[in-house]
């Protein structure tokens, strides 16, 4: 065998499993950790005689993984060295070393809580962090306490302190990477072309430039493998797509040794444990698309994003495994700043049902198993909710007949119960055809392909594109019917049988139609639209197979009619609000979640407590328009926010504004109409005692005596500024001091006989000494019959100008 990296170090690995029973190994890109390790420590004896489970992220790496192990030990695949994945089991009762992914080594678990025969448990690329790695990271340290199997966890880019303290203090050692250097160039500006374009132009620069070698290109999906590959048709070397969607004879075809030089158009299952011989340059988008889950809407979908620097690096080390490599990143500089240091674990951001359902099986609670990282208690709670929606909890959070035959199933709790809805109705063919519809990508690209849902399942056996569809049912239905028996066959399955099964799996994805444009209200309480409404044949409800997440929020790419009378619907007395009416109304409701199916009003008395909270809900909305203050009521209003923000220590109340009033005034009404007809003023001197009122009316009164004997109204309008008095100018003849209101001076506007201000001041006095002369000299010529004194302050006040004929002295 060529020497490896890691090879130096497999001695001192073995001694440190075999003395503390767990250990942390990290080892670069390339160190050859994934094929070595296994061998090496089957041959220093501690396998024990059981085997040695090599977990792994994805199912191509599993498989290729195996063979690569069998390739250098000589072995044959199948037989010393086996995997095993989803429906897919190549081992053997010769087989010492194991490789299976993650989730598979959580479904022995089940079979098997001791782990029996295994000796070993390697966990590799834990960076990746999937909610199944986590798990079997806490359950084998379980183990280990118990005597159970050794447990190892590698990887290239991982911290390893977290997690060797989390077992206990375990060893970390480190082996050291190739020595090829690999050169990263980053783009010299952002380019806003799509990622398959970016890459195109990259492969073909790269061909030109780079003497030799193979070039591994990563894209986000498929989708983007396939334009990027149609980009470079012209090429001379071959262009290979690798993903996890194909075959696996053409994912051999681009990993196979080749002396011509080819391009791999690849996503992340090229990031780890997959070896590409020659390969010197990659290019990389710098994109993935990641599972994110919104537990608000229960909602899981694939986001396009930035990948991490951690996987940057992963990538990039691809490069140099044979010679001196070339990495090429499609953006700049600053942006690498920007991404983040390492991708968030799984648990923080997936649909945890599987685990939590898995953990009740086992009699654990999902809150307090001890968790390598805890997840979201959001996502907890929605699994949890999920899993009662399904009946396969209780409402104590405890397992019932139901969930234990669904945890017996290697599916999504979801998809086993529309397959064994399927079973019980003889449509097992077309229920599993549904679960492979709902839980795979579309391989029609977003609703481009066959119509409606019994043209998908007819397409299924048809469509050459569907292969990876008809492999997944054709498995659901033997695994189904190995864990519930044969299946009867009742005939084509129509769509009432379909709607039936999905409700099962589905019951928070039915939606009631609300307009012709396909938006909808999911039983979820979530809204979404439904893309190509006319292909529900007139029908106001569906169930949605296939909903996903999209910038405008949710969209069902494909559902299946369903008459809302065959909905188990509740009856439930509820209030509503009645905004034609404008009041809170008592009515009787048929619901399915948050879908009300049918409704009429209800008799009988209501709550009066929960009336007045709905009015209040839709109150605090118009409160400015409902509680309109009048007869006195704003000036009361202005003058008590007035005193109490300038007197605190009068201890008055601060009302504020009308709104705070709601909670009271609501309370024994149910309409906006009777919110109208509130005397807000009588309702705010209720609020007031005796000695309020004495207090508020002595140093914040309403009017104010002019020296004519005349009073007028003060202004305090909201209560922050300062009072208006506004008064003739002859009004005030004579008055020497400025008008104070609780401490405060008042803002004169002192009026033309027209009754317009010809000055606003905060200092009379000042403008008797000052400025009235010219006033005084603007306006004695408009309106001769009004007194002009030369000198105001001595002048008698007078509240009308003296009858024609008579003059004053001005």
């Amino acid at each position: 065998m060529i020497p490896l990296p890691i090879d130096p170090i497999l001695p001192d690995l073995a001694e440190a499993l075999r003395a503390h029973g767990a250990a942390v190994l990290v080892a670069p890109p390339g160190s050859g950790k994934t094929t070595r390790v296994p061998p090496a420590l089957l041959r220093a004896g501690l396998a024990d005689g059981g085997k040695i489970c090599l977990l792994q992220p994805r199912r191509v790496a599993a498989r290729l993984a195996a063979q690569r192990i069998a390739a250098e030990q000589g072995w044959t695949p199948g037989e010393e060295v086996g995997w095993r994945v989803r429906f897919e089991d190549r081992t053997s009762a010769r087989t010492r070393i194991e490789v299976l992914t993650e989730g598979l080594l959580t479904r022995r678990l089940q079979a098997d809580p001791l782990l029996e025969g295994v000796s070993v448990v390697i966990l590799d690329e834990f960076h990746e962090r999937s909610q199944h790695a986590d798990l079997a990271l806490a359950l084998v340290r379980e183990l280990r306490a118990l005597g159970g199997p050794r447990l190892l966890v590698m990887s290239a880019t991982l911290d390893p302190g977290p997690v060797a303290r989390f077992l206990g203090g375990a060893p970390v050692l480190r082996a050291e990477g190739r020595a090829f250097p690999v050169e990263v160039r980053h783009a010299e500006r952002p380019d806003d072309r799509p990622a398959h374009l970016q890459v195109a132009g990259a492969v073909r620069q790269a061909l030109a430039e780079a003497p030799e070698g193979h070039v591994l290109a990563f894209l986000p999906g498929a989708g983007e493998i396939e334009r990027c590959a149609g980009a470079l048709a012209d090429l001379d070397a071959p262009v290979l797509p690798l993903h996890g969607r194909l075959p696996a004879e053409a994912q051999d075809l681009a990993l196979a040794p080749s002396r011509r030089r080819k391009v791999v158009l690849a996503t992340n299952i090229a990031e780890t444990s997959v070896t590409l011989e020659g390969v010197r340059v990659v290019i990389d988008s710098g994109l993935a698309r990641a599972p994110r889950f919104d537990p608000a809407r229960g909602v899981e979908a694939l986001e396009l994003g930035p990948i991490s620097v951690a996987s940057a690096d992963q990538r990039a080390g691809r490069a140099g495994r044979t010679g001196p490599g070339l990495a090429i990143r499609l953006w700049t500089r600053h942006q690498h700043a920007l991404r983040p240091p390492a991708e968030a674990p799984e648990v923080q951001r997936a649909d945890l049902a599987e685990l939590v359902l898995f953990l009740a099986d086992q009699g654990q609670s999902c809150k307090e198993f001890p968790w390598f990282e805890p997840p979201p208690a959001a996502h907890l709670d929605q699994a949890a909710g999920l899993l009662r929606a399904l009946g396969a909890l209780d409402g104590e959070g405890q397992i019932t007949a139901e969930g234990r035959a669904l945890a017996a199933l290697p599916l999504h709790p979801r998809l086993g119960r529309v397959v064994r809805a399927g079973h019980r109705a003889g449509a097992l063919r077309a229920a599993a055809g549904l679960a492979a519809l709902a839980a795979e990508p579309d391989p029609w690209g977003g609703g481009e392909g066959p119509g409606d849902v019994l043209d998908r399942l007819r397409a299924i056996d048809a469509d050459p594109r569907a292969r990876r569809l008809r492999q997944v049912r054709d498995q659901l239905v033997r695994v189904a019917e190995g864990a519930l028996g044969p299946s009867r066959s009742a005939g084509p399955a129509d769509l009432s049988t379909l709607a039936d099964a999905l409700l099962a799996g589905f019951p928070d994805r039915v939606g009631l139609l609300r307009g012709r444009d396909g938006e909808a209200l999911l039983s979820s309480g979530a809204g979404c639209r439904v893309d190509r409404p006319e292909r529900l044949g007139g029908a106001a409800a569906f169930v949605a197979v296939e909903l996903a997440a999209d910038p405008r929020g949710l969209v069902a790419r494909l559902a299946v009619p369903v008459d809302p009378a065959d909905l188990p619907a509740t009856p439930v007395r509820a209030l509503r609000w009645d905004p034609a009416r404008e009041a809170v109304i008592d009515v009787e409701e048929l619901r399915f979640g948050a879908l009300v199916l049918r409704q009429r009003p209800a008799g009988g008395p209501s709550d009066p407590a929960a009336v007045a909270a709905l009015l209040l809900e839709h109150a605090r909305k118009r409160a400015d328009l409902l509680l309109r203050p009048r007869d006195g009521a704003a000036g009361l209003l202005g003058r008590l926010r007035f005193l109490s923000r300038r007197r605190p220590d009068l201890g008055l109340p601060d009302p504020g504004n009308p709104a705070s009033l709601l909670p009271e005034l609501c309370d024994g009404r149910r309409s906006f109409q009777d919110l109208r007809e509130v005397d807000l003023g009588a309702e705010l001197r209720a609020r007031l005692d005796a000695a309020s009122l004495r207090r508020l009316d002595e140093l914040a009164p309403a009017r104010w005596r002019l020296p004519s004997g005349r009073e007028v109204e003060l202004d305090y309008g909201d209560g922050e500024g300062p009072p208006v008095l506004a008064a003739r100018i002859q009004q005030l003849f004579g008055l020497v001091q400025h008008p104070v209101i609780a401490g405060e001076r008042a803002l004169v506007h002192l009026l033309a006989p027209n009754h317009r201000p010809a000055q606003v001041t905060a200092d009379l006095p000042g403008f008797w000494a000052g400025s009235y002369a010219e006033v005084r000299k603007e306006l004695r010529g408009r309106y001769p019959r009004h007194t002009w004194p030369e000198d105001p302050r001595v002048a008698l006040p007078e509240d009308r100008p003296p009858p024609r004929g008579v003059t004053r002295s001005s």
